[in-house]
């Protein structure tokens, strides 16, 4: 076995953004469909691949930021996490109202593997008439260094 001593390096944490508005489309990665975030049909719910995290990857913070509150449906919820996982960083969150709210991190190698981070949407009642959404995901990356200590 080797013998451990202190580390002596240091890397930045990155930042990868997906940015969505309720009228926008995407192919959803279950049915191949188009569909959009909300505005083109009741409980249309997409489910969609947002982005590709590298190999190694361990996540270590983020957040879902509402910046327009959506308005329409009664439920207008968003998840994310992965195929296997779809609620692992985030449970359904509510867009009706601007906030934020922070991901869970009780799996914080979710992407390890390569996997995509999916984000799931759902919504009852009405088409959306409003709504913007900021997702941010914090990661670093095994054996990557930018500064000697």
């Amino acid at each position: 076995m080797p013998e451990l001593k202190k580390t002596r390096q240091a890397q930045p944490v990155m930042n990868a953004s997906f940015v969505f508005n309720y009228d926008d489309t995407a192919v959803d990665a279950v049915t191949g469909a188009v569909k959009s975030f909300g505005s083109d049909a009741i409980a249309e719910n997409l489910v969609m691949d947002i982005m590709d995290l590298t190999q190694g990857a361990t996540i270590v913070g983020g957040e879902l930021i509402v910046e327009t509150a959506g308005a329409g449906p009664t439920v207008y919820t968003a998840a994310l996490g992965t195929a296997a996982a779809p609620t692992s960083l985030l449970a359904a969150t509510s867009l009706l109202a601007a906030g934020r709210t922070a991901l869970s991190l009780a799996a914080p190698l979710t992407a390890a593997n390569g996997e995509a981070i999916r984000l799931t949407m759902a919504s009852t009642i009405a088409v959306a008439t409003a709504g913007k959404v900021r997702l941010n995901i914090q990661y670093v990356l095994d054996s990557r260094a930018h500064e000697n200590l």
